[in-house]
């Protein structure tokens, strides 16, 4: 009886660790891009890039919730935003923060133990210490600011060859919903 328990406790623990690991809906689709389109009459339209065909863009609006199809040749730039990187960004931070309060810890612990005499490894021992303490202020510092920096990729369309829109287009389709 007591066997029995342990397994369906063991099956639990592996189904919370993958919900954990992959928080996802499982049965979601990939979301296109969110883009700000201005066009060449001033109209801006922005929504989620569905597909691109040869010569026109299909983006789902956020304001109506309506598809709306745009001709490439009327499209002034658009704006693709940009997803967050909270992630690298705070271990980026992380590793700076290390080693900045390594250093410092370092050095002010070799300072203060001049007095004392030689201690092998006391400086490296509070550098560590001291690393470890600034390495959380520096994730949560890098994290934010790779959230909030750089929101959106701009793409000038007026004024392109044709074969330049033809390789900007490819990569748009990259970024759809659907590919087609």
């Amino acid at each position: 009886m007591m066997r029995c328990k342990r397994k369906y406790l063991h099956l639990l623990t592996l189904v919370i660790v993958f919900l954990l690991i992959y928080p996802g809906n499982l049965d979601a689709k990939k979301m296109g891009s969110l883009l700000v389109v201005e066009k060449q009459d001033g109209q801006v339209i922005e929504g989620e890039l569905l597909s691109v065909k040869e010569n026109s863009l299909l983006v789902l609006t956020s304001g109506s919730g309506n598809g709306v199809t745009i001709d490439i040749n009327g499209i002034e730039k658009i704006k693709i935003k940009r997803k967050k990187k909270f992630g690298k960004g705070a271990l980026i931070g992380a590793g700076v923060g290390f080693l900045i309060g390594m250093i410092g810890g370092s050095i002010d612990s070799n300072h203060h133990n001049e007095s004392e005499g030689p201690g092998i490894g006391d400086g490296f021992h509070m550098g560590g210490i001291v690393g470890v303490t600034f390495a959380i202020p520096g994730a949560l510092i890098g994290g934010i600011g790779a959230t909030i920096s750089g929101d959106y990729k701009t793409i000038q369309l007026k004024g392109k060859s044709p074969s330049e829109i033809e390789k900007i287009m490819e990569k748009l389709k990259k970024k759809a919903r659907f590919k087609t």
